[in-house]
């Protein structure tokens, strides 16, 4: 849950240079920003799918909003 600039500052690498890099398809740095930005994403929406199976409203509420964004990509 870090933008590319963040993340240079921790590297010590150019913040520009990263941003292009990660907006480039097929580059190795963008392949790995959106591995660990979805493996990010897949925890939270497991941690999401729990509260909601122990009855939270919010996180029912959202599931079923996550689901029909996933639905409407395919269709």
């Amino acid at each position: 849950m870090m933008t590319p600039p963040e993340i240079s500052a921790l590297l010590g690498i150019d913040e520009r240079q990263l941003s292009d890099d990660i907006n480039t398809v097929g580059h190795p740095a963008r392949t790995a920003y959106l591995k660990g930005v979805s493996a990010t994403a897949l925890e939270l929406r497991r941690t999401l799918h729990d509260t909601a199976l122990a009855g939270s409203p919010y996180a029912v509420q959202e599931c079923q909003r996550l689901l029909s964004v996933a639905q409407s990509a395919v269709s």
